[in-house]
C-alpha cells in the first residue's frame, strides 16, 4: 500500500523529480537533486490537481511548470506532466526502491569452500 510516489524525467541535461506523500499531503519538486518547489495541502483541503513552477538552470534560465493530477486512491499515483517552452512532456513514475542496483541472483557467498579449507588445515596440524 504505497502512499509515496516519485516521478522523474531527464530534460535538457537536467534531472527533474516530483515526490508526493499522500499521508502528509506534500508535493516536492527537485531539479538536479535540489528542492525548488514545495506544496502542502491543509487538512480537509482535497485538491486533485497540484501545479508547481520552477526554472531549469542555464543562461538564460528556462521556466517550466509541473502539473500533477492525483489518482483516485493513495495507492494510484496519478498523472504528472512537465510543460516547458509550450510543449508537454509526460513524467513517468519511478520505483522508490533501489532494487535495480543489486541483482536478484546475487546471493550471499557460500562458506563451504572456506570450511573445507579450515577442516583440512586443522586435520593436517592435528596429525603433527
Amino acid at each position: 500500500m504505497t502512499r509515496t510516489h516519485r516521478f522523474h524525467l531527464e530534460v535538457e541535461g537536467h534531472s527533474v523529480t516530483v515526490q508526493t506523500r499522500h499521508a502528509a499531503r506534500e508535493t516536492e519538486l527537485l531539479v538536479d537533486g535540489k528542492v525548488v518547489g514545495y506544496q502542502h495541502a491543509h487538512a480537509g483541503h482535497h485538491e486533485h490537481t497540484t501545479t508547481l513552477a520552477a526554472e531549469l538552470p542555464g543562461d538564460p534560465p528556462q521556466l517550466f511548470r509541473i502539473t500533477l493530477r492525483s489518482g483516485d486512491t493513495p495507492e494510484r499515483a496519478g498523472d504528472c506532466v512537465l510543460e516547458l517552452a509550450g510543449r508537454r512532456h509526460p513524467v513517468p513514475e519511478m520505483p522508490l526502491t533501489q532494487s535495480d542496483t543489486t541483482p536478484s541472483g546475487m546471493a550471499r557467498p557460500s562458506w563451504r569452500p572456506v570450511r573445507r579449507l579450515l577442516r583440512r588445515l586443522l586435520r593436517h596440524t592435528h596429525r603433527r
